[in-house]
């Protein structure tokens, strides 16, 4: 195992990540309670509700015992959004809502998670803003909402509208912010490795 993966494995090792660990673990568990107890979604719906509360505790003590690493910056969206697809996926296959929204949904979230999977092979990290975090927090309490659709239908529908419309905002402010500074660090590795490569190529002419 060379550095750079011992590295990151000793930083999957603290409770933030575990618990993050634990909710993308939730995700297919989740599904199964969805698709085996249908209609009921009590057993899903507390499935959901336990995988969110480890979305708050996990950033509670990263920030709070200085535990925020690189893996986790990563993993920690990425929970959030596998969590959040697949949840809405079962409401659309129930008809609680709509299709289009739900492809919406993946389609944002998927190409931030392709995003975050190159930046960080590049050894580029950039957290979460808190306009993204806020837009989260509000989608997941209209997927809670969504679970009683006969009690809170229409009002489930306008708040994961207004949730996602405060997420793609984060999205467009997430690109417009770090544009030049992920072109820069793409430019700067790739300097650092063409230099590498001449010292390489001069060390073996000497030889």
């Amino acid at each position: 195992m060379n550095e750079k993966l011992r590295k990151h494995f000793k930083s999957l090792l603290n409770i933030p990540n575990v618990l993050t660990i634990i909710r993308l673990v939730c995700v297919p568990i989740l599904l199964v309670m969805f698709f085996v107890f249908r209609p009921n979604y009590l057993p899903s719906l507390c499935v959901f509700v336990i995988a969110s509360l480890t979305d708050l505790l996990d950033g509670f003590l990263a920030r709070k015992f200085n535990q925020i690493t690189p893996v986790g910056i990563v993993l920690d969206p990425l929970a959030d959004k596998l969590l959040k697809s697949a949840t809405l996926f079962c409401l659309a296959f129930e008809g609680i809502i709509f299709w289009w929204f739900f492809g919406i949904i993946v389609a944002v979230d998927l190409t931030m998670i392709l995003m975050g999977i190159f930046l960080f092979g590049k050894n580029i990290t950039i957290p979460s803003n808190i306009i993204g975090k806020t837009g989260t927090l509000v989608i997941t309490i209209g997927i809670f909402l969504s679970f009683f659709p006969s009690v809170f239908a229409p009002w489930y529908e306008y708040i994961l509208y207004a949730g996602f419309g405060v997420v793609f905002s984060s999205v467009v402010l997430y690109v417009s912010l770090n544009y030049k500074k992920v072109i820069n660090a793409l430019k700067k590795k790739k300097e650092d490795k063409s230099f590498s490569d001449k010292n390489n190529e001069e060390t073996q002419k000497n030889k």
